[in-house]
């Protein structure tokens, strides 16, 4: 006599799912499973491949599951007339499976000591720990790792809006609250709070970082973290481009030439036209050493490429080169926060603006502009990209690209050379 379940597909909604299936005569069982089946990624037997997130606790679950239907099937095939009922196997499997062998003495010793794990299981699963303070621990696994200050602070700005979050709607977060009713409240706040589209991709980005980290750990920390945060539509927001916005090359000489009273203004302008002549990003501008310094060349490895080992050679040219000399080719000096530096350039350019209305600048710079000047003005001299991409640090035109925006003129030049 047939007593095995098997699994098939039943669609729903537009969706398929896994059920377990059974049927005898007239009577038919359709447990389901709630696992969807992912396309491409299933065995003959309906199974997850190693292709899917988690597949072993699904694959798990699944046949577990399995197991205590045919469990059930088994005893009522031994009943004198057999009958299969979809919610007398579904009250079996969620409860009477418990009372099997009940009343024995060996069944005594049994539920006795799983009573006394499980109630100690469950004393140390109690969930207390917030989400607030997983990151809070996250960070300082990151920290203790030599994670740079800028990434931490990004850590620290997420953890702070999950905060601020978490006081708007007076519930604090755990980890087993992490869905996509947990997402829609979250990025709905992150939106009233004006938020652009950019920042709260950023913020989601950040977040799952953290959540991934406590996912491929949760079976040795016994946490209770669902891969809802994997899937598509549970991250929120667009990422932004950030469109280039260069100094033309008259605007930098002009820069460079200039020569400010203001003791902050005039350290601004060193630190900004030494970005623009040699494409360091803000986060290594500061690094410079005369043991950087090889055959008028600076070898540096950006902090933000690190982990990729990427090296930057940067020749020196007539202005990179001027500057380091009067800083003996040591710029720790010229270290400072990115936000008061931003500050100061603003204050800077609204100063030029004034000094110098005709040039046209603008006061809406920041740091990174001074990268984007220097690419741009080696794009628009001709130099080729490759020699770009080893000064600038990057790995592919795709990246630079978003550093370079040419002047009117010369993409009428360029049209000139193209049908002359």
């Amino acid at each position: 006599m047939n007593t095995q379940s098997k699994l098939k597909i039943n669609k729903s909604g537009g969706h398929e799912y896994i059920i377990i299936y059974f049927k005898k005569g007239k009577d038919m069982l359709r447990i389901p499973t709630d696992e969807e089946v992912a396309k491409g990624k299933m065995t003959e037997k309906l199974l997850f491949t190693a292709k899917v997130e988690d597949y072993q606790s699904k694959n798990k679950k699944i046949l577990n599951l399995k197991q205590k239907v045919d469990t059930y099937i088994l005893m009522e095939s031994r009943q004198q007339f057999p009958r299969y009922y979809q919610h007398k196997c579904i009250r079996f499997i969620t409860h009477d499976i418990e009372n099997i062998g009940r009343g024995t003495p060996k069944y005594q010793r049994i539920a006795a000591l799983a009573t006394k794990f499980e109630n100690a299981q469950r004393a140390g699963n109690k969930e207390t720990k917030s989400l607030v303070q997983f990151i809070d621990d996250y960070i300082q696994y990151r920290k203790d790792r030599n994670t740079t200050r800028n990434t931490a602070k990004e850590f620290t700005t997420m953890k702070n809006r999950v905060i601020k979050f978490d006081a708007d709607r007076k519930n604090t977060t755990l980890l087993s609250d992490i869905n996509f009713t947990w997402s829609d409240a979250f990025e709905k706040f992150l939106l009233k709070k004006k938020y652009n589209s950019g920042t709260i991709e950023k913020t989601y980005t950040i977040l799952i970082t953290v959540l991934n980290h406590y996912y491929i750990r949760k079976e040795e920390l016994k946490l209770n973290l669902s891969d809802k945060f994997k899937l598509k539509g549970f991250k929120r927001g667009e990422k932004s481009r950030n469109m280039a916005n260069p100094l033309t090359y008259e605007q930098f000489k002009t820069l460079y030439n200039h020569k400010f009273d203001d003791k902050s203004l005039e350290k601004t302008r060193i630190r900004f036209c030494l970005q623009c002549s040699t494409g360091l990003r803000y986060s290594d501008m500061h690094r410079i050493r005369p043991d950087m310094i090889h055959e008028e060349r600076i070898i540096i490895k950006p902090i933000k490429t690190d982990r990729h080992n990427i090296t930057a050679e940067i020749d020196l040219n007539q202005y990179s080169r001027e500057l380091l000399t009067n800083l003996s080719f040591d710029t720790s000096g010229l270290k400072i926060e990115n936000a008061p530096y931003n500050r100061n350039i603003k204050k800077m350019f609204e100063k030029m603006q004034a000094d110098k209305p005709d040039l046209k600048y603008r006061t809406d710079y920041g740091s990174h502009c001074a990268r984007d000047t220097f690419i741009s003005i080696c794009v628009q001299s001709g130099v080729d990209f490759k020699t770009i991409l080893t000064w600038s640090g990057q790995k592919s035109y795709t990246i630079m690209d978003r550093y370079i925006s040419t002047t009117n003129e010369y993409k009428a030049g360029q049209m000139g050379k193209a049908f002359s």
